[in-house]
């Protein structure tokens, strides 16, 4: 289930998936509600977006419930309960075994998890947009050098980037990570956040940002 968001490459949740398969569901088929490839992509997502324990996971789902069942092709949107990923982590599969294929299937990634720069950027879906410009638009965190989606939203319109910025970023782990955005993230709260969360930034001051152009002006030429 790959698609390309303009932004870089979705997370491709089909082969890794296809890969869970592969493990021996040790539950009882009586009351299980989550396949067993479901609970475990779920998990490695999460990680993947610094979630490392059953709670932490459950709320990262939790939250993006609509987007997850559409990928994962599920006919309800509830995400499993946290007590779920907990007992499958304890009882149904072998750690070591979870981490070893995960690792495999990561290590065909160039690069992935050595990167710090994460980008967002704001783009428009081809072919939605009328006459009066209205359109789907997108807010993306990605790994730009990885070529994966970390967290990605709908929003209003490009100006919606600004409120919207704060929320693509809330459920990634920016420590020791560099956040790299357009003028138009240019936004002091948004920057004061992000050194809240452990990480640094890096924006493109411009004319939406008149004093701050005005002093960076000022400093070029008195240096």
């Amino acid at each position: 289930m790959e698609s390309n968001t303009g932004a870089g490459l979705v997370f491709d949740v089909g082969s890794l998936y296809a890969r869970f398969e592969e493990l021996k569901d040790k539950r009882k088929r009586r009351g299980v509600r989550y396949r067993l490839a479901v609970i475990l992509v779920l998990v490695v997502m999460a990680k993947i977006c610094g979630e490392n324990h059953p709670v932490g996971i459950a709320e990262w789902a939790k939250h993006r419930s609509e987007m997850l069942a559409g990928l994962l092709k599920l006919k309800r949107k509830k995400m499993p309960d946290h007590s779920t990923y907990g007992r499958i982590l304890a009882d149904v599969v072998s750690v070591e075994e979870l981490e070893r294929m995960s690792s495999e299937y990561l290590s065909g990634k160039k690069y992935f998890g050595k990167q710090v720069l994460i980008a967002i950027d704001g783009k428009v879906v081809r072919g939605t947009l009328d006459d009066q410009q209205n359109g789907t638009y997108l807010l993306a965190a990605y790994l730009p050098c990885e070529g994966i989606v970390l967290m990605e939203i709908a929003i209003e319109g490009r100006g919606s980037e600004i409120p919207g910025a704060p929320i693509v970023l809330k459920s990634i782990d920016l420590r020791e990570k560099v956040v790299m955005g357009d003028a138009l993230h240019t936004q002091r709260q948004l920057s004061i956040q992000i050194v809240e969360w452990g990480g640094d930034y890096i924006w493109f001051a411009k004319g939406n940002q008149p004093q701050m152009e005005e002093n960076i002006e000022g400093v070029r030429y008195s240096v």
